[in-house]
């Protein structure tokens, strides 16, 4: 990987950005790197909808959460739909099919926290089964929308906030929380709710 920095890129107050996929170039990745909340540093992916869908953009993921581990720090996943990719993505060929699979398993068995954000221009009414299996999420409401879909949810490490709200304070948070949790009950509870999320 090769890094280009940034000074700041919305809304971090420091960022560097970490590029290079020889056989499949930058991928379709927003933002892919390394970010700073205050004095937490995080390994941090932002995409949406279009984001890996080719085999580069999955080998890209896998590096990045390899770093997390290697480096002992918080995977920040901002708009990454996994549960909709994982259930509705099909692999079209090998390559794509093995980069996915290897991809998912190194990022459930990852002993550091994962959080995930999903801003006010994901769609609504397909975020629930984005919620159960990561260890913490932070939700911008859309002020239109309501509640009576995630009511049903009791997960201490789930914050609904508004857009207006300090979206960085409140994944500090989360991320303060999922830190007391021990690495192997991180594990063993993500793997249970991302299988469970996938048969629902």
């Amino acid at each position: 990987m090769s890094s280009l920095n940034f000074n700041h890129h919305f809304p971090f107050e420091k960022t560097i950005q970490l590029y290079g996929d020889r056989a499949g170039g930058q991928g379709n990745f927003e933002f892919a790197g390394f970010a700073q909340l205050k004095e937490a540093k995080i390994v941090l992916l932002k995409g949406n909808t279009e984001s890996l869908k080719q085999p580069a953009d999955w080998r890209r993921f896998l590096r990045l959460i390899n770093l997390a581990q290697r480096l002992q720090k918080p995977l920040l996943l901002w708009n990454l739909p996994l549960i909709h990719i994982a259930t509705i993505q099909h692999p079209t060929s090998l390559a794509s099919g093995n980069a996915i699979q290897n991809t998912k398993l190194q990022l459930l068995k990852l002993p550091q926290p994962i959080i995930t954000f999903f801003d006010s221009n994901y769609e609504w009414n397909d975020l629930i089964r984005e919620l159960g299996w990561a260890d913490g999420c932070v939700i911008v409401k859309p002020e239109k929308e309501n509640l009576s879909a995630l009511s049903k949810l009791k997960r201490q490490n789930l914050k609904i906030v508004r857009e207006q709200d300090d979206i960085l304070q409140h994944i500090l948070d989360v991320l303060q929380e999922v830190a007391k949790i021990s690495r192997e009950e991180l594990v063993v509870t993500r793997l249970e709710s991302f299988s469970l999320s996938i048969e629902n």
